[in-house]
């Protein structure tokens, strides 16, 4: 069965915070005060969708649905992210490059969906090996890449740390987290709809109290499944 993927379009967060928990360990004090601490840099994702708007027929529904296939912490999904601060080429927008698009015959699909490609197109340069936090690049077309940005492979996110452009479509960057997976030359870097694989962070996070039994506005962490 294909994972899940949560829908933004119908169930958008207020709020959204991802970022990566660093794995640590830290022995007791020392009279002097002085602690030693042991870290991993492979860290894990966690993320928070705030203030979810449950407010009509279609949500509740759509939200109780999301939670009788997940099945508590049993069954993951696919959490994307929004596309704010990622490297969308300027004209994208002015020419409408991601609006959803119908059949020839302006019809949509049966389920009121249309066609939605990307815009930002690019490769990898190199294969990256499990573990693996550095890659080359072939960049065909995005606006500049910048640290702090995502992408993700195979529904593995990541985060990029450094930017090395060596031509106008081509870089050497590295990233965070190490490599879940390893991933080979011309595999495609998503930053036009980043997502993460991830699991219920507790079993009780899609519980959904809902105000006079109609409406709510919830909140639902997620933890990186690996």
């Amino acid at each position: 069965m294909a994972t899940l993927l949560w829908p933004l379009g119908v169930l958008p967060p207020r709020e959204l915070m991802i970022d990566i928990a660093p794995r640590s360990l830290a022995g007791p004090s020392s009279v002097s005060g002085v602690s030693q601490v042991v870290a991993s840099d492979a860290g894990i994702w966690k993320a928070t969708y705030a203030g979810i708007p449950v407010v009509d027929d279609q949500k509740v529904l759509a939200w109780r649905a999301i939670n009788n296939l997940l099945e508590g912490r049993l069954i993951s999904i696919l959490v994307p992210i929004w596309r704010w601060y990622q490297p969308v080429p300027a004209e994208a927008d002015e020419l409408a490059l991601y609006d959803p698009v119908p059949h020839s015959d302006q019809s949509p699909f049966s389920d009121g969906s249309m066609y939605q490609g990307g815009v930002i197109d690019v490769t990898l340069a190199s294969s990256i090996p499990l573990r693996g936090v550095t890659a080359n690049i072939s960049i065909k077309s995005a606006d500049m890449i910048q640290p702090g940005q995502h992408f993700s492979i195979e529904g593995r996110l990541y985060r990029v740390r450094t930017v090395n452009y060596t031509s106008e479509t081509t870089a050497a960057i590295t990233f965070r987290p190490p490599a879940r997976e390893a991933a080979s030359v011309g595999a495609r870097l998503e930053f036009d709809f980043p997502v993460c694989r991830m699991r219920l962070a507790s079993d009780g996070e899609m519980d959904l109290p809902l105000d006079y039994g109609r409406w709510s506005f919830p909140t639902v962490n997620f933890i990186e499944d690996v």
